[in-house]
């Protein structure tokens, strides 16, 4: 990677600080829309930076996949890097789940007590309480799909047939060639 590479990432991640300082003070829909987009846009930037980092050692690697040759450990980890890198740091980095299944046990607990009285004052009072679950359940639906993401590849690692070395090279030639990916 290039200094200029870095150095436009580096910028770029200010900007997406700065984005987000704007989005926070002015706590509007809009600009948190706005900083929503962005940071899509940046991670996509990322990980395109990330597979131009890769990019050598991923061809070295997708051509022993192809030919049947050994894979060394160091093929492992860019097979592991192109394929499931932004899973396993997600993981090691989300440090909330506890907080949240708290909070979904208590929006659980909160719902059943309210269901004692519920009338057309009260009926308000559930959907939002089932508001706050519906924001809330999709973020531990994507941290236990990650981990599932995570051991299904580990398990895969551990026997690579012809037909599963052909769709690890598949997919990392597709990571290479796609900008969506």
């Amino acid at each position: 990677m290039t200094t200029g590479a870095t150095d436009q990432l580096a910028e770029t991640l200010q900007n997406l600080k700065e984005s987000a300082e704007v989005a926070l003070n002015g706590e509007s829909a809009e600009q948190f829309s706005d900083f929503e987009r962005y940071v899509s846009e940046v991670d996509a930037f990322v990980r395109e930076v990330q597979q131009s980092m890769w990019a050598a050692d991923a061809r070295a690697t997708i051509k022993r996949l192809e030919t049947g040759e050994p894979l060394a450990d160091a093929d492992l980890d860019v097979i592991r890097t192109f394929l499931v890198s932004d899973a396993e740091h997600y993981l090691k980095h989300e440090n909330n789940v506890p907080d949240w299944r708290h909070e979904l046990k208590r929006l659980m607990d909160d719902l059943v007590r309210r269901s004692n009285i519920i009338d057309r004052h009260t009926i308000g009072d559930l959907r939002g309480v089932l508001k706050d679950a519906v924001r809330l359940v999709p973020d531990l639906r994507n941290y236990f799909e990650e981990r599932e993401r995570v051991a299904k590849f580990e398990r895969a690692l551990q026997s690579l047939d012809t037909p599963s070395r052909a769709t690890l090279a598949r997919l990392m030639k597709e990571q290479l060639t796609s900008s969506r990916r």
